[in-house]
This record gives C-alpha cells, structure tokens and sequence, in this order.
C-alpha cells in the first residue's frame, strides 16, 4: 500500500486547486511524505482572523493554505508524475514553510500554461522572500507577454480577485516599510507594476475594495 497524507491533509490539498484539477491532484499527492501538514490558515487570511471572501479562478473557489509543510519529493518520483501533476506538486511546494522550496516551486510554475497556477505564483509577492519578488518582476517583464493565453489569465484573475490583489500589495507594502534595506519592497512592488503593465489591467484593480463571488466554505 502507498503512504498517502492524511484524509484532513489530503482535503486540504484537494480543495487548494480548482474542481477540473482535483483528479490529478489526487495521485499526485502519493509522491508526498504521509508525516507532512497543511496549515488551515488560508493565503487570503490575516493573523488576527480569516477574511470574509474567497479567492477564484475562473469562477472556481480555491482555498489555498497559507503553509505546507513536506520534504521536496525525489526528483526520480515527480520524474514519472504527468506535466500537470508535477505542476500541482510544485503548486502545494510553492506554499512550503522553506523559502528556497517556495522559490524553486514558484520558478516552475512560470513555465505552466494554465489559469489555475495564477494564484500561486501571485501570492508570494505579498510575502518577504524579495528573490522570489526579484523572480516574479522577471517573469512578468520579459516572459508573461510571450503568451497572451496565459497573460490573459493572469489579467482575469487580478480581475476577478481584486480584494486579494489588494491585500497582497498591501502587504508588499508593509514589508518595504519594514525592511531597512529596502530591497524588499522594491522587487515586490515593481513585481505588482509590472503585472498591471503587462496584464494590461486598469490602474483602478490593484487595491481595489470589491467583492469576489461566493462565500467562504470551510468543508473539504
């Protein structure tokens, strides 16, 4: 028999990707360690509580946990997972409590052509690994506009989310006002720049107060 998480673990995994990637979610988490844990903290929660919206892509609810916590899976492994496997492994590791895990998944994930790794590639540039912000401006700067496809669902999701897009720039904010070096913020901030640019979404989105559809649903 195949180790496999936890079923709690496992639910919380499952219900970080969309309904259409869920199938393939399911064998893909055999390659995690069965000892890992989930955080119920979601991306879009603060310290203090959880936020009254929910993140989506195209439509689809998403509970993204704020922290993962698994040893990266042997490269020998993930070697036999399908491209879109891999890319839901790197997904959950982009959420690891190891920074360099989060960078190294993130950095897979640009290479996905599909809507539902969105979230995770923007959610890190409200946190304080500025490489993982310096990655992202990269990224949005001199790859993004290379395939409209995907640049367009970079450019709904922003849309469609625009509380979270607001709560992840305030947060880049923050850390910029707290980082003395200064770095920090900058990358981040240039990150979320060069997004509204090369998304071509209206300057009006980002920090925008609206609401997203759906409520929270807390249920695996």
């Amino acid at each position: 028999m195949i180790a496999v998480p936890t079923p709690s673990v496992a639910g919380l995994l499952l219900r970080a990707v969309p309904q259409p990637v869920r199938r393939d979610a399911h064998a893909a988490m055999h390659v995690l360690a069965p000892w890992g844990a989930v955080s119920a903290q979601l991306v879009q929660d603060s310290v203090g509580g959880v936020a009254d919206h929910d993140v989506h892509v195209d439509g689809d609810p998403v509970h993204i946990p704020f922290r993962v916590s698994f040893p990266w899976p042997p490269a020998a492994v993930l070697g036999r997972l399908s491209p879109r496997r891999r890319a839901v492994v790197a997904a959950w590791m982009s959420r690891s409590e190891n920074a360099g895990h989060r960078q190294r998944a993130v950095r897979e994930l640009f290479g996905v052509p599909e809507a539902w790794v969105v979230p995770f590639v923007v959610a890190p540039c409200g946190e304080y690994v500025h490489e993982i912000g310096t990655d992202v401006d990269r990224f949005v700067r001199t790859e993004l506009d290379r395939d409209p496809g995907l640049r367009d669902a970079y450019a709904r999701f922003v849309r469609d989310n625009p509380r979270f897009f607001g709560i992840t720039l305030h947060r880049a904010v923050t850390f910029r006002q707290l980082d003395h070096r200064g770095r920090t913020g900058t990358t981040r901030s240039a990150a979320t720049r060069s997004w509204r640019r090369s998304t071509r979404c209206p300057p009006w989105l980002v920090g925008a107060g609206g609401t997203t559809r759906g409520t929270r649903r807390r249920g695996v």
